[in-house]
């Protein structure tokens, strides 16, 4: 009974790791990441709402967003910030739908900017929780379509043109079991 109740807890765990590569400034990036968050500019990612945007980006701020998913279901998290450093990495706890830890990293590369997206979380919502043992699959493109839907909102807030995403769209199965 007890390995039973583990199995279906674990199913409802995500791990995802996403990787955009963008002709910009890494100081461009954190600007438009920034603004968004603290409500500075107009949102730039389809499907996410910043509800309550940040005062500053700062441990301990709040922030409360809602991401509709292309499935039609909205996912409502509180975040709250636990790392901010050098207008490079962003470290977040998150509560409601999704519980868990999430991260973004900014850094120089070869082609202008790489981000890094980190998301461990278990879903909150009984009917996810109940389904993602068989939705798993759908629950991980899911994710990668709003991804890649942020992806091509960030290049046009950025103007630097939609070239083809970095980021892959995840294979089915994907969204590995946080560990």
């Amino acid at each position: 009974m007890m390995r039973a109740a583990r199995a279906r807890r674990r199913s409802a765990e995500y791990s995802f790791r996403t990787r955009w590569v963008l002709d910009a400034a890494p100081a461009r990036c954190w600007g438009e990441l920034e603004r968004s968050i603290t409500g500075a500019s107009p949102p730039w990612w389809p499907g996410m709402t910043i509800v309550t945007p940040a005062v500053r980006l700062a441990p301990g701020e709040r922030v409360r967003i809602e991401v509709r998913a292309p499935l039609g279901y909205t996912l409502r998290c509180d975040l709250r910030l636990t790392q901010v450093g050098a207008a490079r990495t962003l470290a977040a706890r998150s509560e409601g739908d999704l519980a868990g830890d999430g991260g973004v990293d900014i850094r120089s590369c070869d082609r202008g900017t790489e981000i890094r997206f980190r998301w461990d979380v278990a879903v909150r919502k009984r009917w996810m929780r109940v389904l993602s043992p068989v939705l798993r699959p759908v629950f991980a493109l899911a994710h990668g379509r709003v991804m890649r839907a942020g992806e091509r909102g960030l290049r046009r807030a950025l103007g630097s043109g939609v070239r083809k995403p970095v980021n892959p769209a995840p294979r089915a199965g994907s969204g590995a079991p946080a560990r």
